[in-house]
């Protein structure tokens, strides 16, 4: 199995992110021939590209990184133009002094500038950015809990169909033993060595093995297609993918003590990450609140230039303005409103904070669960060996004695079953070994290791 998953878990994000933006650049596995076998690296860097959600949670993340860029804009000092131009006309008329009529008809125009830069404000701009970080951390690990979401669930529908084949093949295995002990028993009834009811029985056991390997086809079909889908492919499309490994030398790997595992699960896990940068941000949030409350000092200026101010004057005129100063706003009463949102904002805080404790002990007993679950996967992968190797020995004595003549076919067909058992129970050891693997690692936020 390729350990460079994160390498194209990031190459796949990267694409995304040049589609987003108009770019030319695609870094998925577009080009995949399915008729030589697909490995999991290939087919978990396929479900990415193809998963909406993986998208979603990149888009997300990149709006939460704009929603802080235009917090910085809080920073930076805002200038506004203004500028009008139009046709001004007024006639003035005196009943007793014709003489002194008038008559104004000229362009008027005015045009100016407004500058205002908020110098300092107690903390309100650095708790609004402090609050669209810890977002923005929240969306980056939210979308790194997906990410190990979509791997998992496809590494598990990988392994499944590799277990379905397994599976299959066994069965067909089993329906050549039955079919051997059939042409046993036919031909010891034939020679008149054997008993009817023996041939039937062996018939019997042979068409319940093709049974029930026609019900295993139809179950490795549809997990095939449950994979090509999740790759974004058309479940009908043909798979063939890498045969399973014997996991021999791997079962020693995460032996680590629970404890530590444990330990490091609380550091580095996505969801822990996500509960802390959510609580994180509340209490910027609630610092926002209290420096709505506070004074600001603000440093402003304006220049203007006018003509023809026609409801003042009969004749044209031309007049220049500028000013600059340091406003300094003080808030007296607003209804307690700041108040209140910071208390709001505390109470959620401390929400938030009961959600990262719940968030590590699920993760803590999620981690105990998976380590247990490996332990007892490796342990069954050992003797499930044993059990193939023992069956297979009593299925070779069992046929050896029944056409030795000295053995009956329910000894026959009881090893044979035994052996059919045993190859199944070996298959299913090998892939809940791999799951449990992969689930442990899951559950401690580092799966790209696992692969």
């Amino acid at each position: 199995m390729s350990r460079h998953l994160l390498g194209w878990c990031l190459v796949g994000l990267l694409a995304a992110c040049a589609n987003a933006q108009g770019g030319a650049v695609d870094a998925c596995p577009s080009h995949v021939s399915l008729s030589e076998p697909l490995g999991l690296s290939t087919a978990v860097a396929m479900a990415l590209c193809a998963d909406p959600q993986v998208r979603e949670a990149w888009l997300s993340q990149l709006s939460s990184q704009a929603n802080l860029d235009a917090a910085h804009s809080a920073y930076w000092p805002t200038v506004q133009a203004q500028l009008s131009s139009g046709r001004a006309n007024r006639k003035t008329r005196y009943d007793n002094f014709p003489e002194a009529d008038s008559t104004l008809s000229t362009r008027t125009n005015s045009y100016g500038l407004d500058l205002s830069w908020v110098l300092y404000d107690f903390g309100l701009r650095a708790a609004k950015v402090e609050g669209a970080r810890q977002v923005l951390n929240a969306a980056s690990s939210s979308r790194v809990e997906k990410i190990q979401a979509t791997v998992l669930d496809t590494s598990k529908a990988f392994y499944q169909v590799q277990a379905n084949a397994a599976l299959l093949e066994a069965k067909r295995s089993a329906e050549s033993l039955a079919a051997n002990s059939l042409k046993a028993a036919t031909a010891k009834y034939q020679a008149g060595a054997g008993e009817q009811s023996d041939r039937l029985q062996a018939q019997t056991t042979h068409e319940q093995a093709q049974l029930e390997r026609v019900l295993a086809e139809g179950e490795y079909a549809a997990a095939q297609g449950a994979l090509a889908s999740a790759l974004g492919l058309s479940p009908s499309a043909p798979l063939t993918l890498a045969a399973l490994n014997e996991p021999a030398g791997q079962e020693a790997e995460f032996t680590a003590s629970v404890d530590a595992l444990m330990a490091q699960a609380r550091a580095q896990h996505p969801a822990i990450d996500k509960a802390r940068a959510e609580w994180a941000a509340t209490r910027a949030k609630a610092d926002e609140a209290r420096a709505e409350g506070r004074p600001k000092v603000s440093l402003f200026s304006s220049y203007q230039q006018q003509d023809t101010p026609i409801d003042q004057v009969s004749t044209r005129q031309q007049i220049e303005t500028w000013s600059v100063g340091v406003q300094i706003s003080v808030p007296i009463f607003d209804g307690f409103l700041s108040r209140r949102r910071a208390r709001a904002a505390d109470y959620e805080a401390g929400a938030r904070e009961q959600a990262v404790a719940q968030t590590e002990r699920t993760v803590a007993l999620n981690v105990w669960k998976s380590r247990q679950a490996l332990d007892a996967r490796t342990r069954a992968l050992s003797i499930s060996r044993s059990f193939v190797s023992s069956a297979g020995q009593s299925h070779r004595v069992a046929l050896g004695r029944y056409k030795a003549g000295v053995g009956s076919i329910i000894e026959l067909l009881r090893a044979q079953n035994e052996l059919a058992i045993a190859e199944q129970r070996r298959v299913e050891a090998q892939v809940n070994w791999y799951t449990a693997r992969l689930q442990l690692a899951a559950d401690l936020g580092q799966l790209h290791g696992a692969l």
